[in-house]
């Protein structure tokens, strides 16, 4: 019969475990709460994170994406999960320990007749102490090869990602400085749209001007301003990507400062194919991965080869009646699959197999490596010449926007020719910016195919701290 102090503990047991399970999941109650506490503590987050810092730069932006982008955050978890297992495995190497306690009550006392003597018996307590350790189980080592492959692969995963994430804060910047920018040419458009109007509305009311002409003055300011409210919506759309970038509520405002534009590389494009890879970090991982397939092998060969084990087992009873109270037991144990139904043969089979395929799947990301870098340096080369047209075509329809004004002020030109022109000068600056904005967006891909978008940027030193 178990004994009262045993039974006492299982119902404390039992008793815990039904005040647990009494407490029901109620799925719309949580998602009310977390829709009500969620956005509350995000937005108290991001005016932390924002707090004293004035207009973001684009380093700054990326700063504070690499410390709250939950992308980021979450592989940072996976890398320390991956440490975790290769720990795990480091244990295999060492010995496991295992103490037993044994404690039996009587109820009523058993008598045993030895002889001439009566023995009571109510109680019997044992306590066993063993430790087992592999002498030889190659398998071991393979496993803890693998955990070790994957906890540097979970780094390079995190890198990876960090460098995705740089990538992204860097487009949403560079949109969101080029819409501001648009933002004020279109301000500055419309303003000049709405004198121009007044202008021709009184020539109109003089009869010196059509009324046509008087109307398509009319709907320049109207097209200004549609052009402007829209770039300001999308304007607040880029930020809000930017800020859910950085892990931080979209709603918050956020300002920002234009900051030394990206250089591109200027080596040769073979060079640069062979940069990436080399830094690339999908063929960092496509390199462990092959020797996780090595090790695979490996163990699937091991599973051929006996395991060998050593065992040391030391029970002492604590009971005064019984004469020889405690031993030593120590030996080795030994296990060998004879046969088990060909699995073995098979699994080394596949295991073969997936190390040619990972060996197959390192050529198609270097290849897929090379494709990216050269349509990135094209991209770059076309957007760079782009570029220079589009700034080169709004100088010049600029003078020519100022030349067509002077003629229309001495009647050599007509308001409908004035008005079209001035169209096609917007247009012309909308483009330049537009063309400005895709030179940093190639620029930044061309780094990042290349494995060398900057993920390490130390928080700069401020003034006035003694």
């Amino acid at each position: 019969m178990v004994g009262r102090f045993a039974t006492g503990l299982i119902l404390t047991a039992l008793t815990l475990l039904a005040l647990t399970g009494c407490k029901s999941f109620d799925g719309e109650e949580v998602r009310r709460e977390h829709a009500r506490d969620y956005p509350h503590a995000l937005a108290q987050a991001t005016e932390r994170a924002l707090a004293e810092r004035g207009p973001l730069g684009l380093e700054d932006c990326i700063r504070l994406a690499l410390e709250h982008s939950l992308e980021t955050r979450s592989a940072e978890i996976e890398q320390r999960i991956a440490r975790l297992d290769r720990k795990i495995a480091f244990a295999n190497f060492l010995p496991s320990v295992q103490v037993d306690y044994m404690h039996y009550e009587f109820d009523p006392e058993i008598s045993l007749e030895l002889g001439d003597m009566a023995m009571d018996i109510d109680r019997v307590r044992t306590l066993t102490w063993q430790a087992n350790m592999s002498i030889f189980n190659p398998a071991t080592w393979f496993l803890y090869s693998m955990r070790k492959r994957g906890e540097e692969i979970a780094e390079l995963v995190t890198d990876y990602t960090k460098q995705m994430t740089v990538l992204q804060v860097t487009v949403l910047y560079y949109q969101s400085l080029s819409l501001e920018e648009m933002d004020q040419a279109l301000e500055a458009d419309l303003a000049a749209a709405v004198a121009l109007e007044k202008e021709l509305g009184a020539l109109h009311a003089e009869g010196l001007l059509s009324e046509w002409q008087a109307d398509q003055a009319k709907f320049l300011i109207r097209a200004r301003r549609f052009e402007r409210d829209r770039t300001r919506r999308q304007l607040t759309e880029s930020k809000a990507d930017l800020l859910a970038v950085m892990g931080l509520t979209p709603t918050a405002p956020i300002a920002l400062k234009a900051q030394t534009p990206l250089e591109p590389p200027a080596e040769p494009v073979e060079e640069l194919i062979v940069e990436g890879l080399l830094s690339h970090p999908q063929l960092l991982i496509a390199d462990r991965s092959i020797e996780i397939s090595r090790a695979q092998v490996k163990t699937a060969v091991t599973n051929f080869l006996p395991q060998l084990f050593g065992f040391v087992s030391f029970p002492d009873s604590l009971d005064d009646l019984i004469e020889t109270s405690d031993q030593w037991m120590y030996g080795l144990s030994g296990t060998m699959t004879l046969f088990n139904g060909f699995a073995n043969i098979n699994e080394y089979k596949a295991a073969r197999e997936r190390r040619e395929k990972s060996f197959l799947a390192r050529e198609q990301a270097s290849l897929a490596v090379m494709l990216e870098v050269l349509k990135a340096h094209l991209m770059l080369t076309t957007v760079t010449e782009q570029t220079e047209l589009a700034q080169e075509f709004y100088e010049v329809t600029a003078k020519r926007l100022a030349e067509t004004e002077q003629q229309w002020r001495e009647g050599l030109v007509n308001s409908s020719e004035l008005l079209d022109l001035r169209a096609e000068c917007d247009k012309a600056r909308v483009q330049a910016i537009n063309a400005r904005f895709q030179h940093q967006v190639g620029t930044a891909t061309l780094l990042n195919v290349m494995g060398e978008t900057k993920i390490d940027y130390e928080e700069p030193e401020h003034d006035g701290a003694s």
